[in-house]
This record gives C-alpha cells, structure tokens and sequence, in this order.
C-alpha cells in the first residue's frame, strides 16, 4: 500500500520532491527488511523511476545506487546509458558492474564515461586491453595512474604506439612500478620523435641534421635505462633493441665508450652464439683472438674491432683512477680519437663523429658531476 501511495504521488510532486523521495525510496529497497512482495513492489517502482522525465530524479537514483555493491542489472543498464551525470554517479561508486557493459562503454561512451571507467578500483586485464586499444587518451592516462588496474606490457605497449607522444602519458607511465624496461625505451623512444621539430632542434646553433640530433637523444635514454637495470630487465631491453632494429654498431660503441658494459656484455651475447660469461672473459682480455671472434659473430664489421678493442683496453687503464666516471669516459674518448689514424676511423663514417660527441657529452657531465661536488661543499 506504501508503494502505490508513494506512485500516485510520484506522479505530481515538484522534482525537487521526486529526487529526494527517489533516493529515500533506494536505500529503503536496498537497507530495508522488506517482504518478498514489498520488494517487489519497491523494484517496480524505482524501474518505474528510470523513464521520469527531471533528470534529478534519475541522478538521485544512481548516486544512491552507486554506494551499493549489488545492484538489479536492468537498473544498471538504464542508468548506464543515461545521461552522463546520471552514468557518472554509478561508474564512480561501489557497484559491480558486468565487464561487457564497461567494455561497451570504452568503445562507445563519451570521454566523461571513459575516464571513470579507468578509474575504477578494479580494472582487470581484459577491461584494461580493452581501454588501452579504443579509449581517449584521457581514459588511457587515468588507467595508467591507477595503481589497482592490472596492465599487461602488450596493453601498455599499445597505449605507447597510439600516444607515445604524449607528456601525460609518458608521465603516467613512467610513474608507475610495473612498467617494463623494454616499455619504458618504447615510451622514451616515442617521445624523443617528437624533438625533431624542437625549436632548438631546427635552430641555426646545430649544425647535425634534426634526425641526428634525435638519434643521439635515443641512443642516450638507451643507455640511461641500462645503468640500473636489473639483469631481467636488460635482457628484456636488449631483445626488445634487437627485434625492433635498434642494436646498431653507433649503440653498441655508445655503450663501450660510457662505460656501460652490462648493456654492452648483454647485447654481444644476444648478436653472437656466445653466452655472457664467455662475453664478459673475452672483454678481459681485449687484444686476444677471443674478442675478435664474438665481435664477428655478433655481426660486427671487421673495420671496427680494432676500434672496439682499443677502447676496452683504454677502460681497463683508467678504471681505478680517482676521478668520476664520465672523466673517465672523457679520456677513454680522448684515447680512441688521438689513434683516430691507426684505427682508420675517418673510414667508418658515423662512428668518426660519434667519438668526437662522445667526449664532449662525457665533458659536459664531467662538468655537472663537479659543480654538484663544489656545490654540496660549499652546502
């Protein structure tokens, strides 16, 4: 009898009155210990409820249904495919909602919709696919900084090829815990694309070509990863360089002259048939047959191996110098550029000009590595 009191009133009250009698009458349903009939009743009225023309009405019921866990599904779905302000309310709260409809909603609603979607503390693998392939970019950025979605690397992969470029979600990325090396380089890579139409990139000051200068910015986030990598991470980023066509001889001389020598044991034992102990004791001993022979099988020209020879054998002098490391890969540069005859590196093209940045590079951060000394000193 409440019921029908409450559907004949319903009928002509203001909306103001309607909303709040709406949101009285929910949490009657869902608190309430009501009979089986009256709760029937009530279901059929709140059902009733969903077609009433002031949208308050239709808002005052998702918000009280969004603070329920369990929901009637035809209610969910009216509400779903509201309006926004009405959907919100609902994706925002506790309700389960069935994965189908928040897919459907990924690849149909607006990015209001979306976003909340992402935002969800519970997103499971196949809802995350699902926005990291048709979402916004907003929605892509939320999930990302949602610390409770589960993300596979092949979802945030994709999230990179379709907004590498974009700063929000290079910087959500990189913000999470979970986020594998070979994703990270992917992300970097993307993003230093974008520097090639840089005002300081096209500006007069730089004699290189745009596509060089973003080259080497590549290559240095490259080695910049690799430092602290974990031994699985770098396997990781080393089959992600090779399969993707990004080992190059310029990397690899990178990496021998920095002094990153985990990045550089790592890819020589991928490009050759040698595992990384027989790498690592072959680097030991640089002017012995041994190093020749991985450099060949990792496929390495022959005019380069007394290049790369001189330059480990250079490291192996300076190593227990009492000086910072980039003042050691600036003599290490230095050595191979004063040999520049003997080695006939004028003939290798890319590499000439790479030692000559290389320490150049390796003085400029000499040079902060001190100032950041003098500076804690003088703190």
């Amino acid at each position: 009898m409440i019921i029908k009191s409450f559907l004949n009133w319903v009928q002509y009250a203001p909306s103001g009155s309607r909303a709040q009698a709406a949101g009285a009458l929910v949490r009657a349903f869902l608190y309430s210990e009501l009979e089986s009939s009256e709760y029937s009743e009530a279901e059929a009225a709140l059902t009733f409820l969903l077609d009433d023309r002031d949208v308050t009405v239709r808002i005052a019921l998702a918000e009280a249904f969004g603070a329920a866990k369990i929901v009637p599904s035809h209610i969910i779905s009216a509400l779903l495919v509201d309006e926004d302000e009405v959907a919100l309310p609902l994706l925002s709260g506790a309700t389960t909602i069935p994965e189908g409809e928040l897919v459907d909603l990924v690849a149909t609603g607006s990015t209001q919709r979306c976003v909340a979607v992402a935002s969800r503390p519970e997103i499971t693998v196949g809802l995350s696919a699902a926005i990291c392939e048709v979402a916004c970019e907003e929605a892509c950025v939320a999930l990302l900084a949602n610390e409770k979605a589960e993300i596979t690397p092949n979802s945030m992969e994709r999230v990179v090829a379709r907004f590498g470029e974009s700063r929000d979600v290079k910087d959500a990325l990189m913000s999470r815990d979970d986020v594998p090396l070979q994703i990270r380089h992917m992300m970097l890579r993307r993003y230093t694309e974008g520097l090639g139409d840089h005002p300081q990139v096209l500006g007069a000051r730089n004699m290189r070509a745009p596509e060089q200068l973003v080259a080497d910015a590549q290559d240095r986030s490259t080695i910049s990863l690799a430092w602290s990598a974990s031994d699985k991470e770098l396997h990781g980023l080393v089959e992600h360089l090779v399969v993707s066509a990004q080992m190059t001889s310029v990397l690899l001389l990178r990496s021998a002259v920095t002094g990153c020598f985990n990045l550089l044991t790592s890819s020589l034992a991928r490009l050759s048939d040698y595992d990384e102990d027989q790498v690592f004791d072959a680097l030991a001993t640089p002017f012995g047959a041994s190093l020749r022979r991985v450099l060949s099988a990792a496929g390495l020209p022959d005019r380069t191996h007394a290049l790369f020879q001189e330059c480990i054998a250079s490291w192996q002098r300076v190593e227990n110098m009492q000086i910072d490391h980039w003042s050691k890969s600036r003599i290490v540069a230095g050595d191979l550029i004063a040999l520049e005859d003997e080695l006939g590196i004028e003939d290798l093209g890319d590499l000439q000009d790479l030692l000559h940045r290389l320490s150049n590079e390796a003085a400029r951060e000499s040079a902060r590595t001190r100032v950041a000394e003098m500076l804690s000193d003088v703190a």
